[in-house]
Parts: C-alpha cells; structure tokens; sequence
C-alpha cells in the first residue's frame, strides 16, 4: 500500500492528460512516423529500383540508417520537451504554487521528467511496425533489435535529465531550450574530436621515440561515449571492431554500450539529483553551511 502511495504521482498523472489531449501531440506522431517511414520505403523503392526484389543482404544496412535516424530525432526532439517543464511554469507563475503544496520536489522533478520523456518514448514505440517491416527480411538478431530501443531508452533518460536541470537553473524556456541544444551538439561532435586527437597524439609520440605504432584500448574506448559510435557497436561496427586487436586486455573485453550506459546513467542521476537539491524551497542546512563558507 505505501508502494502504490509513493508512486502515486499527481504531477505525472497531470501531465499525461494534458498532453495527450493535445491535438500537437497527434500531429506530432503523425509527421514523425511519416518521416521515418518515408525514408524507409524510400530506401527500399530505391534498392530494388521500383521493382518487385529487395536483397535481404542490405537490410542490415537499411536497420542501421533508421537506428541512426532514430537516434537524430531523440536529439532534435527530447531538449525541446524538456528543457522548459521547470522554466515554464516559473514563466508561468505557478512554480511557487506547486512548491507550496503537498508535491514534493523530488515528485515534481521525476514527474516532469518521466512526463516528458514518455511522450517520446510512446513515439519510439510507434515505430516498432517499422522496424519489423525491416526485421522481416532477416539480417538482425532479436537480441539486437532488443539492445536498440534500450540504448534508446537509455539515451532519452541522460538528455532528458540534462535538460530538465537547465530549466532548473535558467528562467527563460527559450535559453535553456538552445542551451540545450547546443550542449548535446557540443557534446557529439567534441566527444569525436578529442578522441581524434589523443589518437593522433599518441601515433606522433610513437613516431617521435621510435616505437611500434600499437593501437590504445583506452582511447578507442573514448568514442563509446559518443551516441552514434556507441549506437554502432551494437551492430559491430565503428571503432568496437578494433577491441579484437586485444585479446589479452581486460578493458577491451567491456562492451562499449555498456559503457555508455553506465556513463549516461550517471548524468542522469547526478542532473535530476541537483535539480531536486536547487529547487527545493529548503534546502539542507549542510549545503547552506557549506555555501556559506
């Protein structure tokens, strides 16, 4: 009975029926879904050149461009949902009125954050009639299709969070909104970039001191971090493949999703921890103290 209590969350339950009697959030499935799709049976017209024969060899390749596309519209989408739900209804002059209720603030963070990260996940889901038009002609293991929507899920969760703590810290929906964005952008190109670059520091100083030009785990290891590279080691592509060449090595034996994983996991649990820490009304005294000093 107390499990069912604390789980009883108006703020979520409120936000459900808000948005999905929206008509945008109709419209909204609908262009999305007609998006994906289209692309997807544009990609098949194209292969099989109007005909009546697809080659059940490049379905592999046809499941991965829509995992990726899946995963670009997860980016474009998910800051917008939720990089507003607090500063929103600050703009809105109802912040302090939820603060002055019965609501805690750990159930008003989760309940925004789960409120608008369901919205797209119900979006994900919607596309499973795509993904098994695909899954159809063979090339893609269950287990694959399974590790797919959890790196979705997984993923929706870490921007999620991060977007829901910008709204905590910026009064304006609009700045956190394209802070956010720009973040998540930094984030994808930067993550590539440095690994670029320690790689090319490494080979120089081997070139330098004369010494066998060997491959670092560490560094390949780096690119899992990325959403796209670690989208990719599911399928074993991108610099996963390079983890052979480490037979030996125990940090090559770790599966790069997993390590993205455990990596958003903690962004996650750390941006909805401070969110809750910044907008309760009062704070620890502990923290106080420390500000203090």
């Amino acid at each position: 009975m107390n499990l069912l209590k604390r789980l009883n969350n108006p703020v979520l339950f409120n936000e459900w029926k808000m948005r999905m009697r929206n008509r945008r959030s109709a419209w909204m499935l609908f262009f999305y879904l007609l998006v994906l799709g289209g692309i997807t049976l544009t990609y098949i017209f194209l292969e099989t050149e109007g005909g009546a024969y697809f080659n059940p060899n490049r379905t592999r390749e046809l499941f991965m461009l829509l995992s990726i596309l899946q995963l670009g519209m997860i980016f474009f989408v998910v800051p917008g949902l939720t990089a507003g739900v607090i500063s929103g209804e600050r703009e809105r002059q109802t912040l302090n009125i939820l603060l002055t209720t019965n609501v805690s603030a750990t159930r008003l963070i989760l309940g925004k954050w789960l409120a608008s990260l369901s919205f797209m996940t119900f979006l994900v889901i919607a596309t499973i009639p795509l993904y098994a038009i695909v899954f159809l002609y063979g090339g893609i293991s269950p287990g694959q299709l399974f590790q797919v929507f959890v790196f979705y899920v997984v993923t929706m969760l870490g921007i999620g969070s991060v977007g829901v703590l910008l709204s905590t810290l910026i009064k304006r929906s609009g700045i956190a909104t394209v802070l956010s964005y720009g973040i998540f952008f930094c984030y994808s190109i930067g993550t590539l970039i440095l690994a670029e670059i320690i790689r090319e520091l490494i080979q120089y100083y081997q070139r330098a001191n004369n010494l066998p030009r060997t491959p670092v785990e560490w560094v390949d290891h780096m690119y899992s971090i990325n959403p796209l590279f670690a989208l990719l080691s599911i399928f074993g592509e991108g610099p996963a493949n390079n983890m052979q060449l480490y037979p030996n090595s125990w940090l090559a034996q770790i599966d790069p999703f997993w390590l993205f994983s455990a990596f958003f996991g903690i962004v996650t649990l750390f941006s909805l921890l401070l969110s809750i820490y910044l907008i309760q009304p009062v704070r620890p005294r502990l923290f106080k103290a420390a500000a203090k000093e």
